[in-house]
């Protein structure tokens, strides 16, 4: 146990000495048993849950302990007399609670709950000295996260001890507390006295802490980003992840459903799987970089079966790089008739797997599914050709920001992680040189090709377009798909954006979603040219020249509800001052 939590435990202790005194100063004025012996009383310690922190150290989820009154009606009822009344009323009044001495009494509870607070001292002021001999002051243990930037659904609940959902409920081993504290408290004759002792003590042994790879700047970034990008385009839901190329580790992940759809739900990739299909084929020399293909303008996958693939326009002659960058579903599906030929449906699935399509990830949130990716035996004709323009198969946005983060990382999986202190495991999937050849086609795409909205005119940036039809959802519903990784010489991170059911009029994924990856990127480059806001717990953060809707957020997340306000615009003075030890009451000026 650290020195903080200790001297928070020896406080506690004290204060379980002053309540036990004024109780029993209170028992022994009025009770009509009169003095008893030496006794000993066993108060608990409540162990704590895990402190969770982000990856910049800020506070994200932690225990606190709150005190609650209770009044004992089992006892009030063997000692009331008619002269406690104007007492009891006062105590009902102070709680405000809407209660007779009758209804107490004539009820069937053994206790009353009357009320809690974050001090016992705001308790005790409530409780009329005369009433002190049958009310008792608990602990017990809150779990409080922030609710910020859509964190509360990535972090989970805690009900009754138990994580759920989320990170709690995933690493609720991790967390829990291992075992309650418990002090033994000796008195003599009814009264803490010369005579008086603590017995013994036992602290609690509290769970373990964990630091998220998630960070809360970026997490902001992606959040405020992918809410604009929904509402613009009048859509149903998005999302986007951030990953660190070379780590696995999670920056981000930020979505708008009500529900962790990153890892509980899928989608259907659509063109943005295309690079994937192609360093297949690329892998097992089904195709070379110098390959050329024909497109007129579509084709029919298998000649017996009546289904034809198309694009907006015939491309005529392409060669590997080209049919990438200008995301050609005939070129593609000509690839994928090779790979059909060469190494047979079964081989192609294992491949698929090999980047992590149809099983979980391992990340570290509750419920994860394992998409959508059938066996071989189970497929039509043409599921080898629709799988490669990204039908037919569903993917969680964690499953294929992670699979695509092969191709940024040099050809090495990594598996994705929400724990800071994880070492990344790396797996080779694709050799480095045929990875380049994508890299640089996938550079193209957003210089020349679909995704040149993606495009920035100070950082050299790769990715991929997707756009899918959801049949199930009826004609004129779609996912918009961008993914990608900057800087594009030493990839520092690989960024998935999904938008679904955007409005009909603009749907494409280098209409909606690519633009939305090029503002992430252009903010969490500018998070390295301008520090980011910082605080540390108990301590006044500096808000000066933030907005008001900023400095909010981050005094909420703080636990500081009671703010002054004076005048509008940007904050240039508060109190505290920054540096200051934090107040539950902070006042702001603004010009």
């Amino acid at each position: 146990m650290d020195s903080k939590t200790w001297q928070l435990r020896v406080k506690f202790i004290v204060f379980l000495m002053v309540v036990a005194s004024a109780f029993m100063l209170g028992y022994f004025a009025m009770s009509p048993y009169g003095v008893v012996a030496p006794k000993l009383w066993n108060v608990r310690i409540p162990g704590l849950r895990g402190e969770i922190r982000d990856a910049t150290g800020k506070l994200c989820a932690t225990d606190r302990i709150l005190y609650v009154a209770y009044l004992d009606v089992g006892y009030l009822r063997k000692t009331y007399s008619p002269r406690l009344n104007p007492y009891l009323k006062l105590l009902f009044e102070n709680f405000n609670l809407d209660l007779s001495t009758e209804d107490v009494l004539r009820g069937d509870k053994s206790f009353l709950r009357l009320g809690r607070s974050s001090t016992r001292d705001d308790l005790l002021n409530l409780v009329p000295t005369e009433m002190l001999f049958c009310v008792s002051i608990e602990t017990e243990v809150e779990r409080k996260c922030t609710d910020v930037y859509g964190m509360e659904k990535i972090l989970g609940r805690v009900i009754d001890g138990n994580g759920i959902g989320g990170i709690e409920q995933a690493l609720d081993e991790y967390l829990r507390p291992r075992k309650e504290g418990r002090i033994q408290l000796k008195y003599h004759y009814g009264l803490f006295n010369a005579n008086s002792k603590i017995e013994s003590i036992q602290p609690p042994q509290n769970g373990n802490n964990l630091r998220l790879t998630l960070d809360i700047d970026i997490q902001r970034i992606c959040y405020e980003e992918i809410q604009r990008a929904v509402e613009e385009n009048n859509a149903l839901a998005g999302g986007i992840i951030v990953v660190e190329t070379k780590t696995g580790k999670v920056r981000a992940m930020a979505f708008t459903r009500k529900w962790n759809d990153t890892v509980l739900g899928y989608i259907e990739p659509g063109s943005a799987i295309k690079p994937i299909v192609y360093a297949i084929a690329l892998e097992n020399n089904v195709i070379t970089p110098e390959s050329t293909f024909l497109c007129q303008g579509s084709i029919k996958p298998v000649d017996t079966v009546d289904i034809t693939i198309g694009d907006m326009s015939a491309h005529g002659v392409l060669n590997t790089q080209e049919a990438l960058v200008h995301s050609c579903n005939v070129a593609t599906v000509m690839i994928a008739q090779r790979i059909h030929k060469a190494m047979g449906d079964q081989e192609y699935w294992s491949w698929l797997k090999k980047f992590g399509f149809g099983q979980r990830t391992g990340i570290q949130i509750a419920g994860e599914i394992e998409g959508v990716l059938r066996r071989p035996q189970d497929w039509s004709k043409v599921d080898f050709a629709m799988l490669s323009i990204g039908h037919g198969i569903g993917v969680t946005p964690i499953q294929f920001v992670s699979a695509f983060n092969v191709i940024a990382n040099d050809g090495c999986y990594v598996y994705p992680t929400l724990l800071e202190t994880d070492k990344s495991t790396e797996v080779r999937i694709i050799s480095s040189e045929n990875a380049r050849v994508i890299k640089e086609a996938l550079r193209r795409v957003v210089t020349k090709g679909t995704g040149i909205k993606a495009s920035l005119p100070n950082i050299e940036v790769a990715g991929k377009t997707g756009t899918a039809q959801k049949l199930a959802s009826g004609p004129g519903k779609y996912y918009s798909i961008f993914v990608g990784f900057f800087p594009y010489e030493d990839p520092k991170y690989t960024v998935l954006i999904y938008v679904d059911e955007a409005s009909s009029e603009k749907y494409l994924g280098g209409d909606v979603a690519a633009p939305v990856f090029a503002k992430v990127v252009e903010r969490i480059t500018s998070l390295s040219v301008k520090e980011p806001l910082t605080f540390t717990e108990g301590v006044m953060p500096d808000l000066r020249g933030l907005t008001l809707r900023d400095a909010l957020i981050v005094l909420k997340m703080m636990g500081v509800n009671e703010v002054q306000i004076n005048g509008t615009g940007i904050i240039r003075e508060q109190y505290p001052e920054p540096g200051s030890m934090q107040l539950d009451r902070i006042e702001l000026s603004l010009e």
